[in-house]
């Protein structure tokens, strides 16, 4: 079985992160919270558009990478607080951890973005 690319994981990494929005968007969106729920549901179909993108957008950031997984952080770890506000136990600990590992990424890839401009 062959391993999958650096860049195949980003790609699913950041699909998946939109994804997760998005369904958090739409559960807080049939609980009468428009507003969280438009919002979320917003940000998580930014999320998988600068997905799509990716590659003409990071030719022309040099840290594109980090900056996106900086976003899905800060929005993983709202999404975390949300379900905690909603009275769950095991999921907003689940999207602590996920939020805790973007945060780390986004410190990779920044690093690495600073070490190919020197």
């Amino acid at each position: 079985m062959r391993s999958l690319s650096q860049e195949v994981r980003k790609q699913l990494a950041h699909g998946l992160a939109g994804l997760i929005i998005i369904i958090k968007g739409v559960d807080k969106f049939e609980h009468h919270h428009s507003i969280a729920g438009s919002l979320l549901v917003g940000i998580g179909l930014l999320v998988l558009a600068l997905t799509i993108v990716h590659h003409r957008l990071a030719r022309h950031i040099k840290s594109f990478d980090s900056l996106v997984f900086l976003m899905e952080a800060i929005v993983l770890s709202v999404v975390s607080f949300l379900y905690l506000q909603d009275g769950k136990k095991a999921l907003p600990i689940a999207y602590c951890i996920a939020s805790i590992g973007y945060l780390i990424a986004a410190f990779r890839f920044y690093r690495r973005a600073g070490q190919r401009s020197h």
